[in-house]
């Protein structure tokens, strides 16, 4: 039984109730999770506004000494996973720290329950349900939508596709249920092409700041993959920043 260990900190369109804890599945897929993807990502740079909702999002046991660079959204249809087909929605945050990089995943949904499970049993992603519609392809709006908020994205990429190879060097670092900090290395390849992305943002929550707030949003620099393979692996305890 997994229980509390599910419940993890994240932006407010990422939180449990009790009864949606007490809903979903009771068994999580190990890692490593080997994936076969199509995806849309986009990249924003976040402006005053943004870092001070960051600030309130993010728990302090992860930014503490950080400064926020970059934000990134994804819109992504998995074709193979151990947990099924799904499909995803990302926002996730770059942070600079002296002279590394890592990466935070504050907000994050999915339309399949085992994922939920996996996503915060395993790594500690405060994933969430949502429902989808389109799929990452030139010029076909892409949706995702939560009670209280709903990303659209389009692209209009480039003919000529690009390789693209992501090895380990940046970690994503999440905050477990225990309130321990554990890392990441994604590894991800395939072949991408160059886009403009149009995305909106609509909604609020009852507790602010809301997505809108800090998610990137508005005409974006990107890349659409239709054949992509990623994997992770299990994270490892970290030790607190100096």
């Amino acid at each position: 039984m997994l229980g509390d260990d599910l419940r993890l900190p994240g932006a407010p369109e990422s939180l449990l109730s009790d009864e949606q804890l007490a809903a979903l599945p009771t068994n999580a897929a190990p890692a490593p999770w080997r994936l076969r993807a199509r995806a849309l990502v986009w990249t924003g740079r976040p402006d005053g506004p943004a870092r001070a909702a960051l600030a309130e999002i993010v728990p302090g046991e992860i930014s503490v000494g950080a400064t926020p660079i970059a934000t990134v959204g994804a819109l992504i249809n998995y074709l193979w996973t151990p947990v099924g087909r799904y499909s995803e929605i990302i926002g996730m945050v770059v942070y600079r720290r002296g002279g590394s990089l890592f990466t935070h995943v504050p907000f994050i949904a999915v339309d399949s329950a085992t994922s939920v499970v996996g996503g915060r049993a395993n790594w500690a992603l405060p994933k969430v349900l949502a429902t989808f519609e389109g799929r990452p392809a030139d010029r076909v709006p892409m949706t995702a939508e939560g009670p209280s908020w709903r990303v659209t994205a389009t692209p209009r990429a480039s003919r000529v596709p690009l390789p693209m190879f992501a090895p380990k060097l940046v970690p994503m670092v999440q905050l477990t249920a225990s309130g321990s900090r554990c890392s990441a290395r994604p590894v991800g390849y395939g072949l991408v092409r160059p886009a403009r992305v149009e995305v909106r943002v609509a909604g609020e929550t009852a507790a602010e700041p809301s997505l809108a707030s800090w998610f990137p949003a508005g005409s974006r620099t990107g890349v659409l993959g239709a054949q992509l393979s990623a994997s992770l692996g299990a994270p490892v305890e970290m030790t607190a920043p100096s």
